[in-house]
């Protein structure tokens, strides 16, 4: 049974998760600015030698940390899928879809236990080596999109 269990993690060394959508933002902390002084840096980091990645970020207003949360990207089969822990409590879960510049988040959140379950359909698309833009594709109430937040490469000043 051991040997059994040995032979299958090595297979899965192998043969590493393909997560090379997850590339461009590796090693890296990104910024985007809500107001002058709240923002929200996010920090990529592999995990496992790369089976899969670590997605922390903090939400600041001045110096002070007013939101945090975690996403975890894996590979499932043959989806890539995540899951989002945030510091109310809330938990989002969901697949991840690529091109060649861009990424597309499904799946479903809620922002807090208490919360009503809510739906997840965005989209990353990298401008440049330093900046990728984030849009929500869920309509709004307005019936206008919502204005695209850009994130620009930051000194790592990762958060906790």
């Amino acid at each position: 049974m051991i040997a059994v269990v040995f032979l299958l993690a090595s297979q899965a060394i192998a043969e590493p998760a393909d997560l090379s959508p997850f590339k461009p933002f590796l090693g890296a902390c990104w910024r985007a600015d809500f107001s002058p002084t709240v923002h929200d840096t996010h920090c990529f980091e592999a995990m496992y030698g790369g089976a899969h990645v670590r997605d922390r970020h903090e939400v600041q207003d001045g110096s002070k940390t007013i939101y945090a949360g975690e996403t975890i990207y894996s590979a499932d089969g043959p989806d890539l899928v995540f899951a989002y822990y945030n510091s109310l409590g809330g938990v989002g879960l969901g697949k991840v879809g690529s091109t060649e510049r861009a990424l597309g988040f499904t799946g479903s959140m809620r922002a807090a236990p208490n919360k009503p379950e809510q739906e997840i359909d965005s989209e990353w698309r990298l401008i440049d080596a330093d900046h990728y833009e984030v849009r929500s594709l869920v309509p709004t109430k307005s019936g206008q999109p919502d204005k695209p937040l850009v994130f620009t490469r930051v000194p790592a000043a990762r958060p906790k």
